[in-house]
Order: structure tokens, then C-alpha cells, then sequence
């Protein structure tokens, strides 16, 4: 296990990333605010259940495979910034057509909703370069192997996504009856979280293309 004075502070760590506005949290209160507390939620589960494939590639060296072979690791760069482009067009899209803009949770909303935030947590480079250059910082020789260190820090990481997602949803939520009454905001609110998808996908082509190494 990681020391408790190295586990305080990678919670810190952690909090402020997650609190750090991006792609996962911007999606969670787009769900909330339109389709309610449910499809938020499946929202933030998503963004957990990413956690399945990131904490063992991690933990198993992923790192390494990564600067061993760069073609890769700009791969997953590029298609996680692709897929939010592809996010704020589609944001964008429902913004300028208000006859897609609703308020009204469809039955395969939160089945949407769960695979969306899934693609989107699994593609954000943010998440995995943060978990392969962070994780290790807060691992010791002293303290056991640091796999297992690795392993306890990412499970803690990605299980706190849960309530912190869940707040961001639910408070999201809240505002939903405001929303309905105010149909200006709903479709000023897509086209902001198009813009921000969108600047986001180009930071990332760009950021990829200047510097493609791990």
C-alpha cells in the first residue's frame, strides 16, 4: 500500500483534476441539464467502467509500450481528439436545428449515455497520460511492489469518479425545470458544449502533431 502521506496527497491530486473542467464533466451536466439525473448518471458509470482497460494497461506497463512504439500512442491521441470533434458537431448540429433540441428522455437514452461517456474517459489523453506519469509519483520501493501501489492508486482514482460525477449530475439535474422554461439556454448550451468539444479536438490534433511522443 502507498504510504497515507502519499495517498493524501495523491486525493488532492486527483481532486483538483477532477474538478478541472473537460470533456467527461462538460457531457455529465450537458445529460443532466436535458435528459435528467438517469442518462447523467450512465454518463458518469461510463466514465468508471473505462477504468477496466486503463488501470491494468497501466499497471502492466503501458507506458513503456507507448515509447516503444509512438505510432500508437499518436493513434490514440488522434482518435480521442477526432471523436470530440465529432461530439461538437453533432452539439453544434442540435444547436442551430431546434427541432432536435428536447428535453424528453428517450428509452435508449442512458444506454447512449453510458457508451458515450465510455469512449469518451477511454480516448481522453488528459486521463491516461495523467495516470501514467502520476501514478508513479506517488509510489515508494519502501512501501511494497510498486504494482500493487499502481493498482490500489488507479482503482481509488477511477472509483472516485463515481461520486464526483454523481454530484456534477444530479446538481445538473437540478436546473433541468429552469432549462425547460428558458428554451433560449438549452440550445445556447449545445452550441457552448459544441465549441468547447470542438477547441478541444483541435488542441489535441495540434498538441499531437507538434509533439506525437509520449
Amino acid at each position: 500500500m502507498p504510504s497515507l502521506q502519499l495517498f493524501l496527497l495523491f486525493l488532492a491530486a486527483d481532486a483538483a483534476l477532477k474538478l478541472t473542467p473537460g470533456p467527461d464533466m462538460a457531457l455529465t451536466l450537458s445529460r443532466g441539464m436535458t435528459q435528467g439525473f438517469r442518462p447523467a448518471f450512465h454518463s458518469v458509470l461510463g466514465n468508471v467502467a473505462a477504468g477496466f482497460i486503463q488501470v491494468p494497461a497501466v499497471v502492466l506497463g503501458l507506458a513503456s509500450v507507448l515509447r516503444t512504439f509512438p505510432t500508437l500512442f499518436v493513434g490514440i491521441k488522434a482518435a480521442g481528439g477526432l471523436y470530440l470533434g465529432y461530439l461538437g458537431i453533432k452539439a453544434m448540429i442540435r444547436s442551430a436545428n431546434a427541432a432536435e433540441v428536447s428535453l424528453a428522455a428517450r428509452p435508449g437514452d442512458a444506454r447512449d449515455a453510458f457508451w458515450q461517456g465510455f469512449i469518451t474517459n477511454l480516448l481522453n489523453p488528459k486521463v491516461l497520460l495523467f495516470m501514467i506519469a502520476f501514478l508513479p509519483q506517488f509510489t515508494s520501493p519502501d512501501n511494497g511492489p510498486v504494482w500493487i501501489q499502481m493498482l490500489v492508486l488507479g482503482v481509488t482514482m477511477k472509483a472516485l469518479s463515481l461520486p464526483y460525477g454523481s454530484c456534477f449530475a444530479y446538481g445538473a439535474s437540478r436546473i433541468r425545470g429552469w432549462v425547460a422554461r428558458n428554451p433560449w439556454f438549452l440550445r445556447a448550451q449545445q452550441g457552448i458544449l459544441g465549441v468547447i468539444m470542438l477547441g478541444l479536438a483541435i488542441y489535441v490534433l495540434v498538441a499531437t502533431a507538434m509533439n506525437p511522443q509520449p
